[in-house]
């Protein structure tokens, strides 16, 4: 049985993800709205500023200028970063409880 805190940290990346996803997504519109781009033009750029947000972070922390104590693996991280893309994209779509019509009442 899950514990406390795990439950916790699991509801915390479950928000944080759907945080994350409707930020992008709303960004991903944005994009598509403003321009006459394609949508793997846009999604090309996104991952390219995805990888520019990684190389600032490790960047930093190569530098010792933060004290949470990662330490950038870049091959390792990229390689984790890459299946991690692939695993999320070739996925069959969940539905989510929290985006789900209500249908009626119980």
């Amino acid at each position: 049985m899950l514990d406390q805190q795990e439950m916790s940290r699991r509801e915390d990346r479950a928000t944080l993800h759907e945080d994350l996803d409707r930020a992008l997504m709303v960004a991903f519109c944005r994009a598509l709205e403003t321009s006459p781009l394609m949508p793997m033009t846009v999604l090309s750029a996104m991952a390219e500023a995805f990888g520019s947000v990684y190389r600032q972070v490790a960047d930093t922390h190569d530098k010792g200028e933060c004290p949470c104590g990662w330490e950038p693996s870049r091959a390792e991280d990229i390689e984790h970063l890459e299946s991690t893309f692939r695993k999320a994209a070739m996925s069959p779509a969940v539905q989510r409880l929290s985006t789900m019509k209500i249908a009626g009442s119980a």
